[in-house]
């Protein structure tokens, strides 16, 4: 910051002033006209005083956003389609390799048969509120982070989220399923609910699990293979894994196993879904560091041949 020139160093503190405000006084923003605003702002702010122009910022930022925008549109209109919706196909699924392992019954069940209690808020449901909202938050403020401190890394990062978020969408409009909360409404197995947000009551924050069970409510209903909670999880996790010390890697699988812990348990995924937000994940990985791979050899080859010239 000491490199900082002034009119920087205002730009930044009346951008922290006004967010802290807004943060105060309306929580948390999960939707993504607010997120976008916020980043962009970010953005904006920490390229006063540089010789980062405005208009690169907006080209950046504008595309980026636009391709979540309709990602978030179009995935709401994939149980409008009329496609046969997997309900029973997927239940068994999950019933048949896992129902060995509790008692029978789908983990879901297990897992509120044992640990939820309608009349009592267990400390820990705190952590799992924390966890469900964080798919609405850690990864947008890893792409303003990296955008100021990085833009290359920000580029590589982005190209992830929108990666395993485009190939996400197109499994939910081909292939359309149902969480087991959907399947305990058809009859298909004991009573679920959906918990996972009411431990910001614990938190002292309801008005957030509000917000998240309001947009839960307007959601798409079969957009639930692949999870995505799980997916941009192991998105987050592997793009970190070669980028911090080893002895920080295990936080990492934490996170990963915490998120499907707090999927499941909330009835909002099967274990299924997690796994193959999780293989989405891997293939993303592995397609964009390849493609990577390849263009940054490429570019190298054409600065060899420039400075040969």
């Amino acid at each position: 910051m000491k490199s900082w020139s002034d009119e920087r160093r205002r730009a930044v503190l009346a951008w922290v002033i006004i967010v802290s405000l807004y943060i105060l006084i309306r929580g948390v923003p999960f939707d993504r006209v607010s997120q976008a605003l916020i980043i962009i702002s970010a953005a904006l702010a920490f390229a006063v005083g540089t010789e980062h122009k405005w208009q690169r910022t907006l080209r950046d930022w504008i595309p980026f956003f636009l391709l979540l925008f309709a990602y978030d549109f179009t995935r709401g209109l994939a149980d409008n389609l009329g496609r046969h919706i997997l309900v029973d196909e997927v239940y068994h699924l999950e019933l048949s390799w896992f129902g060995r392992f509790f008692d029978g019954v789908i983990p879901s069940v297990w897992l509120q048969h044992h640990l939820f209690d309608p009349n009592h808020i267990a400390w820990w449901e705190g952590l799992v509120a924390l966890m469900y909202c964080s798919h609405f938050v850690v990864p947008w403020a890893i792409v303003g982070v990296l955008y100021v401190r990085n833009r290359d890394e920000w580029a590589k990062f982005a190209r992830r989220v929108i990666a395993i978020s485009m190939t996400a969408l197109i499994t939910y409009v081909l292939v359309p399923a149902g969480p087991p909360w959907f399947a305990s409404r058809q009859g298909l197995c004991d009573p679920l609910f959906r918990v996972v947000t009411r431990g910001w009551q614990l938190l002292g924050i309801p008005a957030a699990g509000q917000l998240v069970s309001l947009g839960q409510g307007i959601a798409n209903d079969v957009a639930a293979l692949p999870s995505l909670h799980a997916g941009m999880t192991a998105t987050v996790s592997l793009f970190f894994w070669q980028r911090i010390r080893p002895r920080y890697r295990p936080l990492l699988v934490a996170y990963m196993l915490f998120m499907v812990f707090t999927l499941v348990y909330g009835a909002e995924h099967y274990i299924f879904d997690a796994l193959l937000g999780f293989l989405y994940a891997g293939i993303v990985e592995f397609g964009c560091r390849a493609w990577e791979s390849r263009h940054s050899g490429h570019k190298v080859d054409v600065q060899v041949k420039g400075s040969t010239t």
